[in-house]
C-alpha cells in the first residue's frame, strides 16, 4: 500500500527528495476497516489523518435531531481527516464512514503536522490537494446557492461519475440537498 502513496507523491511533486518521501511513508501505518466502520466517529475528537488508496468513504454530518447529511464521498488517492482537528481538539458532528471493506494508510495528526513544518514534498502535496478540494467545494457551494437541483446533480455526477453505480441514491440526494424522491424526478427529467 505504501507504493500507492509513494506513486501519488511522485505524481504530485516534480523531483521530490527520496528522504522526504521516506519520512512521509514512515508516519503512515496500514489499518483495515470493514464496511460500516468509522475512521472517525461522530461527536468525537479526530486524532488521525488517512490516505485512501482504494475504496470509498462517506463524510457524514449528524444533526442534533439524529438526521444525517452526506457531505462528500471520497474515493481513492484522497487524504481523509476531520477538518476540525486542524484548528482545535474539540469533538465534531462529522463522521467518516467506510462504504466498503478497505485499507487506509493512517498517521497521527500530530506527527503529520510536525512533518508538514519541515517536509517540502508533503507541503506541496497538501497544498495541491487542499486547492483542488477547495475549488470543488467552492463550485458545489455556489451551485447550492444559485443552482437548481438538476444543476447540483449534474455537477456531482460530472465530478464523480461512478457514484450512481456504487452507492445508494439517498447519499447522492443528501449531497445535493434534496430528498431521494426529488432525485428520482431530476433523473427522470434528464
Amino acid at each position: 500500500m505504501e507504493k500507492h502513496l509513494r506513486h501519488y507523491l511522485i505524481k504530485q511533486v516534480s523531483s521530490p527528495k527520496e528522504d522526504e518521501i521516506q519520512d512521509i511513508l514512515s508516519i503512515f501505518k496500514i489499518r483495515e476497516f470493514k464496511k460500516g466502520d468509522y475512521f472517525k466517529e461522530p461527536f468525537k475528537t479526530g486524532k488521525e489523518i488517512g490516505f485512501l488508496v482504494k475504496g470509498a468513504i462517506r463524510i457524514v454530518i449528524f444533526k442534533d435531531n439524529g438526521e444525517e447529511v452526506t457531505a462528500r464521498i471520497r474515493e481513492e488517492n484522497s487524504f481523509i481527516a476531520d477538518p476540525y482537528i486542524l484548528q482545535n481538539n474539540d469533538p465534531s458532528p462529522l463522521g467518516i464512514e467506510c462504504l466498503e471493506d478497505l485499507s487506509l494508510l493512517v498517521a497521527n495528526i500530530t506527527d503529520f503536522q510536525s512533518l508538514l513544518e519541515s517536509n517540502l514534498t508533503l507541503n506541496i502535496v497538501v497544498r495541491k490537494f487542499l486547492a483542488q478540494q477547495m475549488s470543488e467545494i467552492g463550485k458545489q457551494q455556489l451551485l447550492f446557492l444559485t443552482g437548481s437541483a438538476k444543476e447540483r446533480y449534474e455537477f456531482i455526477i460530472e465530478q464523480h461519475p461512478n457514484l450512481l453505480k456504487k452507492f445508494p441514491l439517498r447519499f447522492i440526494a443528501s449531497m445535493i440537498g434534496i430528498t431521494p424522491t426529488q432525485l428520482s424526478r431530476v433523473r427522470n427529467n434528464k
